[in-house]
């Protein structure tokens, strides 16, 4: 008899967490979360939930794949949110708070979009901790465009692009640091080319600030501060480059055009650096007259001074 009520309360003990247990089992396995426009992460977040405001996503790459192509991620405050890979039309946004981006190897983010998608990422930390190689690494996509971001501490380089096919990158209001090779290099590959527009940006203790490569390059350069870096600005293998209304000192060489490549400036400082300006084989700097180009260790000179008109 004891044997018999012992089993009996051990039944009445089991089944009710076994009921629970299948319950929330059920839960779990119920249907998948619906692919939406608008999706939402937080450092509070859960990836098996739906990505939705109430209920965000805890990483940024389980909310990509929750968000359709064309769609916009929110960030709801600060988090360190994962390295990501892009594959379609995308937006991240963080205005409310930062969306940290830490990555350990490889890439913080790397973008393998379509040819007719565009990819906005906006509000971004994105730090290497001096391990990880690049903190972007554009491979393609038709667009790419970062705002108000950092890219810091990358043993490579900052931003990385390197498109197969035509592509245009914007860069304003973001800081580009400590990156070991540039902080941004522009060389597309292959049938590869690059419209370019960097504007309002700070690039400090890299080794180039700014480096693009290739014939097919066009870029826009417009209020940067370029300091502390090996080289502030650079162009090679015919780059063409136009340098506006910036600040390039503190360099080992202000600005520096090589192989066949051309850089122009007008309204621009150029100062305090061990070289002002440097035009190696066969590349050209053409001036607009208009700059401040003084306190240099050694000034250098334009290959060319164009009349304004």
């Amino acid at each position: 008899m004891a044997t018999i009520l012992h089993v009996l309360i051990r039944a009445a003990i089991l089944t009710p967490l076994l009921c629970e247990a299948a319950h929330a089992n059920s839960r779990r396995l119920g249907p998948a979360p619906t692919p939406q426009i608008r999706t939402y992460v937080s450092g509070l977040g859960d990836d098996s939930g739906p990505c939705t405001e109430t209920a965000p996503c805890r990483s940024l790459q389980t909310a990509i794949g929750l968000t359709l192509a064309g769609g916009e991620i929110f960030v709801l405050d600060s988090a360190d949110y994962g390295p990501v890979t892009i594959d379609k039309a995308l937006t991240i946004t963080s205005e409310g708070g930062v969306a940290g981006i830490l990555a350990a190897k490889g890439a913080g983010i790397k973008i393998y979009a379509g040819a007719s998608d565009v990819v906005s990422l906006r509000g971004l930390d994105i730090d290497g901790g001096g391990r990880a190689d690049s903190g972007i690494y554009f491979y393609s996509g038709q667009a790419l465009s970062i705002h108000k971001s950092s890219v810091r501490r990358f043993i490579n380089t900052g931003i990385n692009f390197i498109p197969s096919g035509p592509s245009t990158l914007i860069v304003s209001d973001s800081m580009l640091t400590d990156n070991t090779s540039n902080a941004v290099l522009i060389a597309p590959s292959g049938a590869g080319s690059v419209s370019g527009t960097i504007n309002r940006v700070r690039t400090s203790g890299n080794g180039v600030g700014i480096f693009a490569s290739g014939a097919n390059v066009k870029l826009m350069v417009s209020e940067v501060n370029a300091g502390t870096n090996t080289y502030g600005i650079g162009a090679a293998s015919g780059a063409s480059i136009m340098v506006r209304s910036s600040t390039i000192g503190h360099n080992s060489v202000g600005i520096a055009a090589d192989q066949s490549a051309i850089v122009r400036v007008g309204q621009s400082s150029v100062t305090a650096n061990q070289t002002g300006w440097q035009a190696t084989n066969g590349g050209q700097i053409e001036s607009y007259g208009n700059n401040n180009v003084n306190g240099n260790t050694s000034d250098g000179a334009p290959s060319t001074t164009v009349t304004l008109r």
